[in-house]
């Protein structure tokens, strides 16, 4: 019995740890990626590399890059069509440089989704916007 409470305790501390790690300095300069899909419709934040899935299947991807203006809010999207029988299962958005004020996106499960950025006052928009389907 002792065994077995020392590996649990063992085991929590591990796993305590490998969450408190904060990203290599790699991982950070490839962005941050807000993910929207059936588990997470408000969008979870995830490296780039963590959101490679064999579930999901790359339909589009589009670069966002505007410019900043002093004092002014910008706005950057994508509307996507898919072709008729293909269903949206998640949509991403990687950035760059500044965290978004704001993000939008259409709902999941149709063939068609809309996703919008807007930044912060006087900041600029640098990223991509990717639209997945689920893998046959």
């Amino acid at each position: 019995m002792r065994t077995f409470i020392i590996i649990t305790v063992l085991s929590a501390l591990a796993a305590c740890y490998g969450a408190a790690v904060l990203p290599s300095e790699k991982v950070m300069s490839e962005g941050i990626t807000i993910v929207y899909d059936v588990d997470s419709p408000n969008g979870r934040v995830m490296s780039r590399s963590d959101i490679l899935d064999p579930l999901f299947f790359l339909l589009s991807e589009s670069t966002i890059n505007v410019p900043a203006i002093p004092g002014e809010v910008q706005k950057a999207g994508i509307t996507y069509q898919a072709p008729v029988g293909v269903t949206i299962g998640r949509v991403t958005i990687t950035l760059y440089a500044n965290l978004p004020a704001d993000t939008q996106n259409s709902p999941l499960g149709s063939n068609y989704v809309e996703s919008l950025v807007t930044s912060r006052p006087g900041h600029a928009i640098n990223g991509s916007i990717a639209v997945y389907r689920w893998a046959d």
